[in-house]
């Protein structure tokens, strides 16, 4: 069973957030050594640690339990420093040094050697897994759910009336000439309309080559269409007053083409 050594401040244990991380690693199988476990009273601390990771039987790898508690005193980087840099002679770069961020920490704060290794923070459900896996000298076996060939965010725009956004892109490729359609019985309530423009940038306006809008040949969908691309960094934006209950897209009359449902 892999050993990690959990380095604190103890401000941040106050409400017990750092005897849970150690609970949490131990039931996922580690054997976690916190100072309030294994160190001596009465004997200096970075002492006693900096022996707990330079013995090999002691650690096989080093968690650094990151806050602006542990980073912010000036004496507490000092004795990190001269604990990372025993660490580092004795057990050399391929000793694990993972940097455990509960919330955002000052980069400034998080020393270079711990910066340019792992770090992982404690809201990726995968949390644990990396932290024993580093331990354990093994790459870590996370879950790596299907990524869609498109990206679709939703903007919400201040009325009134209050309206939506639809920003469609693809993750690669291009989508050319562009088209957008929703069912032909929400085009009223929706009142729809396409722009084009940066990623992540709702545009106020523009102009679009060769657009125009038509019913489907099943009189079901009502379409929008432009011959200007759709790339990843250049999105269609489609502006709607109510989320439409279906939105097909891609390119129009061609391939790929796509269909969501925007309001789940």
């Amino acid at each position: 069973m892999a050993i990690v050594w959990l380095t604190y401040a103890w401000d941040d244990n106050g409400d017990r957030d750092v005897d849970f991380i150690a609970q949490e690693l131990g039931a996922d199988g580690l054997t976690v050594r916190l100072d309030r476990w294994n160190l001596t009273a009465g004997r200096r601390l970075w002492d006693q640690i900096s022996r707990f990771i330079q013995d090999p039987a002691e650690s096989d790898g080093w968690v650094l339990f990151a806050t602006q508690n542990s980073l912010g005193s000036e004496r507490c980087r000092e004795e990190f420093a001269f604990a990372l840099d025993r660490a580092l002679s004795t057990r050399g770069g391929g000793y694990p040094i993972i940097g455990l961020f509960p919330a955002a920490v000052d980069i400034g704060l998080v020393p270079a050697s711990v910066r340019v290794r792992l770090c992982v923070s404690v809201t990726d459900p995968d949390w644990k897994e990396r932290i024993k896996a580093a331990a354990e000298g093994r790459a870590p076996d996370v879950a790596r759910p299907r990524i869609d060939p498109f990206q679709v965010r939703v903007h919400a725009i201040a009325g009134p009336p209050a309206s939506y956004a639809i920003e469609l892109r693809p993750r690669a490729g291009t989508w050319t000439p562009f088209f957008a359609a929703i069912p032909i019985a929400e085009r009223e309530t929706a009142r729809p309309h396409i722009l084009r423009g940066a990623a992540n940038r709702v545009p106020m306006g523009g102009m679009l080559e060769m657009a125009g809008e038509v019913a489907s040949n099943d009189g079901r969908e009502w379409i929008m269409f432009a011959g200007n691309e759709a790339t990843p960094t250049m999105s269609y934006y489609v502006f709607v007053q109510h989320l439409p209950s279906e939105l097909a897209f891609g390119v129009f009359n061609g391939q790929p083409q796509y269909s969501l449902r925007p309001g789940q």
